[in-house]
């Protein structure tokens, strides 16, 4: 039935009642790792409007959308009029838990810190988008709190860390550990990220790039990459999460909400053929695939696709 804007109102002077809206930090307490760590997040939208709950990569933050100026970390997908719209829809995102939790956070400890975060808002039930790492901890609270989560959307995720992205995660570790012995763990931070940066997009995205440049110039780009990422994150930190990345895993064939994955044909650090095993062995599972040239990075790149997969989702009707 087509919307009619006489069904709100019988005269155009009557005023239409509109929940308020709510942009704030959120704070909680949670028991991990033998211990009460705070989380930080965040929530936005209308009071009493749907949870949706968005988690990135482990430079994600609790500002996917601007916010006071800044530039939200997926501020392509999430806002006014985006697909996670902010107009419609309470979007809670926060801080993950890093080197506060001992030895590591696991990608339960993180859902456990979600929980908390929705016991403080006060939301019984959430749906719940998750990428890269986001996509990990997005499983283990489907996992953990069946009760609660209605459905769940998995991007460049599965239920464990391929073999080879742990390879290249341990050298990565191994670089930071050595610049922190010799008294410079930002300058083996930087170095790590560098290396991380050739993962997470595909050669031919080099190539196009840089094939026909000097080798200054892709040195200049891992070097600015490196050095930005040194600037904001702790080795500390980074250590942290790079080894919740390894030591993730979720028996997803007991998942009870309805999970869609997303794989991107050329991710090396997730690949479809292990997102595609998850998602047949999930109950309730879905399986979408697309080609990007920016591989692991195509859930911040490739805004219109990832647009479209997360429309889908929230306006898909769970039972």
């Amino acid at each position: 039935m087509a919307f009619q804007e006489n069904c709100l109102a019988e005269t155009p002077d009557d005023p239409v009642w509109e929940p308020a809206f709510e942009a704030r930090d959120l704070n909680a307490s949670v028991r991990l790792g033998g211990r009460m760590v705070e989380i930080s997040g965040h929530v936005c939208g209308p009071a009493g409007a749907p949870v949706v709950v968005a988690m990135g990569g482990i430079s994600a933050h609790r500002f996917a959308a601007d916010h006071d100026g800044a530039k939200g970390w997926w501020r392509d997908q999430a806002g006014p009029g985006r697909a996670i719209d902010t107009d419609r829809v309470r979007l809670l995102t926060f801080d993950y838990p890093g080197e506060a939790v001992s030895p590591f956070p696991s990608t339960h400890d993180q859902a456990r810190a979600v929980l908390a975060l929705l016991d403080e808002l006060g939301a019984n039930h959430a749906r719940v988008i998750g990428a890269s790492y986001g996509g990990m901890v997005a499983l283990a609270l489907a996992g953990l709190a069946p009760a609660r989560i209605e459905s769940a959307l998995v991007i460049s995720a599965a239920d464990r860390s391929p073999a080879m992205a742990k390879a290249w995660r341990s050298i990565q570790r191994e670089t930071v550990a050595l610049g922190l012995r010799l008294g410079d763990g930002a300058a083996g931070l930087d170095l790590a990220r560098r290396l991380a940066m050739t993962t997470y997009r595909t050669p031919d995205e080099f190539e196009s790039r840089f094939g026909r440049e000097g080798a200054e110039c892709v040195e200049s780009y891992l070097a600015a990459r490196g050095s930005a990422y040194a600037d904001t994150v702790s080795p500390e930190r980074f250590l942290a999460l790079s080894q919740s990345l390894d030591a993730h895993r979720v028996e997803v064939c007991g998942l009870v909400c309805p999970v869609t994955y997303v794989a991107v044909r050329e991710d090396r650090l997730a690949p479809p053929e292990q997102i595609r095993a998850a998602a047949r062995a999930t109950p309730r599972g879905a399986y979408h695939e697309f080609s990007s040239l920016y591989g692991h990075d195509a859930f911040l790149k490739e805004a219109a696709a990832i647009s479209f997969c997360i429309e889908t989702f929230l306006t898909t009707e769970t039972a």
